[in-house]
């Protein structure tokens, strides 16, 4: 028995992460919280104030909003992530198992609502999905021990506030309330558990185990003696936003937004499947409490817009997103057994940048066109998950707004993201376990909705 591991308990479950594997956004974010910007690519995300959905983007422009005014919409998100093996090992063996394919799609609404107090205050409230995804490579994939099953709901509900303070300056603020749920899966090789207590004399070694480990090294790879654990669990956390508003002219102005992060603590319950080695192990995989912190990251906002003449708006927007809170993710058990677990990630802070271009065909119709170019921030091959296989994006955005009455617009927008070709080369998230490929990752949206002004 040559190859020694470090003591595991629950080592193998490094591979646990309460994020999904492909957002719609750089890391886990959901950037399309409305309609109407979308078509930009939110170029002119803190500074358009075009409807509604500025509570999301900067409640500040909420004070351009002269009567009370709806906002929703909802968007089909159609993402794929296809994973090629390029030489998965189980300590020196081959890791036996499939490619496979995660092309869950999601659906994301938005809802928001701004309605004046007096000439100078404006109040809104929105509501909408920040972050999340669900993902499923499958029981039997090469990678099942990094990820299976990972699915993040949260629901933001944003209370604004905003206030003209002169012709020129407006200011606003909001409470961001966050409530989150997750279900996470992968498979547990209890094959190398079983060999590490063996090694380290915690298991007796007689002739009836000496076989055993035998029959695991023979095995080394495939799935004979898998497990897995499956962790459900939820939480919610509390933060701020505040953004300013400057009207440059008539035509231009620009904007500024810091949204804050939120810490949440996710608990819930982990449940076990330790499947051959069930008499030997189980104990040690009671089905047991879990939980995790983990901070959504603040962002930062500064956008420009502007009116070159009657038919043609431009915007651009750069947004800065503090993902260096996630250096690792540390799971934490109710038992003793097994340990709690820290999975490096090392990201970093990253910005996404956009521009974009509006034209009004008519009185009634106006085209919406948008780029964008948003950073990974996962720093390299070495710690990227197939759970969030995140490389840098480019989007191209188009929308279509129409007034069907004198008090109402319908939105339609579609976004195509190019997710450049994420390689994985880990060695840290499962202990024992290199998963080694390439995936081929894109996303498509298409998006629907309306503004109602009353």
């Amino acid at each position: 028995m040559s190859h020694r591991l470090p003591f595991l308990g629950a080592s193998a479950l490094l591979s646990l992460s309460l994020f999904p594997s492909l957002g719609y956004s750089a890391g886990y974010a959901i950037q399309e919280q409305g309609i109407s910007g979308l078509g930009n690519a939110y170029a002119g995300g803190a500074a358009s104030a075009e409807d509604a959905s500025t509570v999301y983007f900067n409640p500040a422009g909420m004070a351009l909003i002269e009567k009370p005014q709806l906002h929703a919409g909802v968007h089909l998100i159609l993402p794929e992530a296809e994973f090629s093996n390029l030489g998965s090992t189980t300590l020196t063996a081959p890791t036996q198992g499939n490619d496979a394919t995660s092309e869950e799609e999601a659906w994301v609404p938005n809802l928001y609502y701004v309605a004046p107090l007096t000439d100078d205050l404006v109040w809104g409230v929105g509501v909408s999905a920040p972050f999340g995804l669900t993902t499923d490579f499958g029981d039997d994939w090469v990678g099942r021990y990094v990820a299976r099953r990972t699915e993040l709901k949260t629901v933001l509900v944003n209370p604004s506030i905003a206030y003209r303070v002169n012709d020129k300056l407006s200011i606003g603020g909001g409470i961001d309330y966050v409530k989150s749920d997750a279900v996470l899966s992968n498979a547990i090789d209890m094959g190398l558990v079983f060999l590490n207590q063996y090694q380290t004399g915690a298991i007796p070694a007689n002739a009836q185990t000496m076989a055993l480990a035998g029959d695991i090294q023979a095995n080394l790879g495939t799935t004979k003696y898998d497990g897995g654990i499956r962790l459900e669990g939820d939480g919610d956390g509390w933060g701020f936003n505040v953004g300013a508003l400057y009207e440059i002219n008539d035509d231009w102005r620009w904007g500024v937004h810091y949204r804050s992060k939120v810490e949440l603590a996710l608990s819930g319950q982990a449940d076990f499947t330790v499947g051959p080695l069930e008499s030997v192990l189980g104990a040690a995989f009671a089905d047991q409490g879990g939980g995790v912190d983990i901070n959504l990251p603040d962002t930062l906002s500064v956008s420009l817009f502007g009116k070159v003449n009657e038919r043609w708006s431009v915007m651009v927007d750069v947004t800065k997103t503090s993902w260096s809170e996630f250096q690792e993710l540390r799971i934490v058990f109710e038992n003793p057994s097994p340990p709690d677990t820290v999975i490096p990630e090392l990201w970093q802070d990253v910005s996404k940048y956009s521009v974009g271009a509006s034209y009004k065909f008519n009185d009634k119709v106006t085209g919406r066109f948008g780029l964008a170019y948003d950073e990974s921030p996962v720093p390299n091959d070495e710690v990227r998950s197939p759970r969030i296989p995140d490389e840098d994006r480019k989007w191209i955005a188009l929308g279509l707004s129409v007034a069907a009455t004198k008090k109402l617009d319908l939105h339609f927008a579609y976004v195509s993201i190019m997710v450049d070709d994420p390689m994985i080369d880990n060695t840290s998230h499962a202990a024992g376990q290199r998963l080694h490929g390439k995936i081929d990752a894109s996303v498509s949206l298409l998006s629907m909705g309306l503004s109602k002004r009353f």
